[in-house]
């Protein structure tokens, strides 16, 4: 198997369930990374994907 570096990788997947984690994964590694300021809950529909999508989800 090839071995990638880091500026190389452009695309990962997190694949699970509903309610599995995946968005709140996704915003800590988003939060840790530095590219946003504080971290958002699905519950308060105040996640990078909520904000950046326009979704709104009932």
């Amino acid at each position: 198997m090839k071995v990638y570096q880091t500026n190389e990788i452009k695309n990962i997947a997190l694949i699970g369930s509903a309610g599995s984690g995946k968005t709140t994964l996704a915003e800590s590694m988003v939060y840790e990374a530095g590219i946003i300021k504080r971290r958002g809950t699905v519950e308060g529909k105040n996640t990078m994907f909520f904000m950046w999508s326009g979704t709104t989800r009932s």
